[in-house]
């Protein structure tokens, strides 16, 4: 089915036990976040808070939180069988993005029930979370999409980029260079001119796949929600700026963010994604400068609590859509005999450690697979470590590619690194200092593991003429007979 809204989505959740509603008060410094992340490692639903502290007389009244933090859910968005293999839903998605539908123009929306400019812009109206403990203030943006146009091209891109809250129209954001709407802001930037933004909250269940994932430049991710959901999706023009945003948004905020470093103001510190502070201080950064706000009628602040990965491995499930652009990506360079890839949400949630199966064809495919993902456009941000295994691993399984790495690598011979590269500026392993000498960057050693069996062994007798050791488990056609035969064994 297609959902057409997130509240259609929330719909099916609560038929389905997949979402709990929170009446009794909740405070919105600290308490909301800390609710959210205990009922992660509870697995629990989705959870909409209803009764905020100070927001019982404001036009946002409630949050949703936790919405995609489960394989369930995100499985439910994608309208596909709760028991697929996590590999099957990374192929599905491929094979979903290979027909991206172009979204069409709507004169109105939901988003627009409500329309708020100038004096009557108010942001702390919103019951937005303070999540962490130490964070710089409260985050109204953790997983809408941040809209930005190219003033060339005319691109349209659509990402998650974080914001928090600094007084009642402005919003400090976390801009990084590299990213797309990095690279629209440098043309801003240049040209002496604010950048024009528009932040969507709560645009449906499948918005934040496509915000999240790595599409080439010059790619529109409304295109790509259509092919997810596989039907076009409805866009309505913004008041202020000329932008496009999901017409059955919660939210819409409008404006400008300035790139002139002499407005910029403190942001941060944020809980962010890898589950640590990289600094325990506001930094400064552009101002988002909100004009108007348009809305439905009571909106749900749709929000995501991040860091979480490491403590339950399947918090971050919106990351999937990645694995499969980076795949893509690598059989655009022309590499063959792909069978997998995937980052573990364990290892932090943002690729820092991609895990690749091969087919391997030739002397050096693992090097090769590692240096594409370093020279990729996204490469500044992902591939710290890179693993690449025989087909036989399971990747989307550590303990198989650690089994992988335990017994067919050498290390003088299977270990790369690559010393002095850029690197992911949210990793908590980069020093504070290395961030200022770089511009905020950060540099990283990249590695490569190549857990394969080495492509130059030949066939030999003691191994049954395979051209690695045999393994000691049962075989396919007994262990087919034992399933068969598994009643009478009395075991279910």
């Amino acid at each position: 089915m297609v959902f057409k809204g997130l509240r259609e989505f929330m719909e099916v959740l609560e038929q389905t036990g997949e979402l709990k509603r929170v009446n009794v008060p909740v405070d919105w410094d600290e308490e909301m976040g800390a609710v959210a992340e205990e009922a992660l490692l509870r697995d629990q639903p989705a959870l909409l808070f209803e009764n905020i502290k100070d927001h019982r007389d404001t036009y946002g009244k409630r949050v949703l939180m936790n919405t995609y933090n489960s394989l369930k859910r995100l499985l439910m968005a994608l309208d596909l069988p709760e028991d697929i293999h996590i590999m099957d839903l990374i192929k599905t998605y491929r094979e979903r993005i290979k027909n991206p539908l172009k979204p069409y123009l709507v004169s109105t929306g939901p988003c627009k029930e409500v329309i708020r400019k100038g004096e009557d812009v108010n942001l702390f109206e919103f019951p937005t979370p303070k999540s962490h403990h130490e964070d710089g203030g409260r985050y109204i943006q953790t997983i809408g999409g941040v809209i930005t146009r190219d003033p060339e091209s005319g691109w349209q891109n659509i990402g998650i980029y974080r914001g928090m809250i600094l007084d009642r129209n402005s919003i400090g954001m976390l801009w990084i260079p590299t990213q797309h709407w990095g690279m629209h802001g440098l043309k801003y930037q240049a040209q002496g001119k604010p950048m024009p933004m528009a932040i969507a909250i709560g645009g449906g269940p499948l918005c934040p796949q496509a915000y999240y994932s790595f599409f080439p430049k010059g790619v529109c991710e409304y295109d790509m929600i259509g092919a997810l959901q596989r039907a076009p999706l409805e866009l309505v023009k913004c008041e202020t700026v000329d932008l496009e945003v999901p017409a059955s948004s919660e939210i819409v905020l409008e404006g400008e963010m300035d790139l002139d470093p002499q407005t910029y103001r403190p942001e941060g510190p944020f809980g962010e994604y890898p589950g640590y502070y990289t600094t325990l201080w506001s930094e400064p950064r552009p101002v988002f400068k909100v004009n108007c706000i348009t809305h439905r009628q009571d909106p749900i602040l749709e929000t995501y609590i991040m860091g979480m990965a490491r403590k339950h491995p399947l918090a971050d499930p919106i990351i999937f859509g990645g694995n499969a652009l980076i795949w893509d990506q690598l059989e655009m360079c022309g590499i063959p005999g792909i069978t997998g890839v995937y980052g573990p949400p364990s290892a932090g949630a943002g690729w820092t450690i991609i895990f690749v199966s091969i087919d391997k064809k030739y002397y050096g495919h693992a090097r090769q697979i590692a240096n594409a993902i370093w020279g990729l456009s996204l490469g500044a941000m992902i591939g710290k470590y890179v693993v690449v295994v025989d087909s036989d691993i399971d990747i989307t399984k550590p303990d198989q590619v650690l089994d992988a790495i335990a017994n067919r690598t050498q290390g003088e011979k299977d270990i790369l690194i690559c010393p002095g590269t850029h690197g992911g500026p949210l990793d908590p392993g980069i020093s504070p200092e290395v961030k200022r000498l770089t511009g905020g960057i950060g540099n990283w050693d990249r590695v490569l593991i190549d857990a394969t069996w080495p492509f130059e062994w030949e066939p030999r007798e003691e191994w049954g003429g395979l051209r690695h050791p045999p393994v000691c488990q049962a075989s396919r056609r007994m262990i087919e007979q034992v399933r068969e035969r598994w009643k009478e064994y009395g075991l279910e």
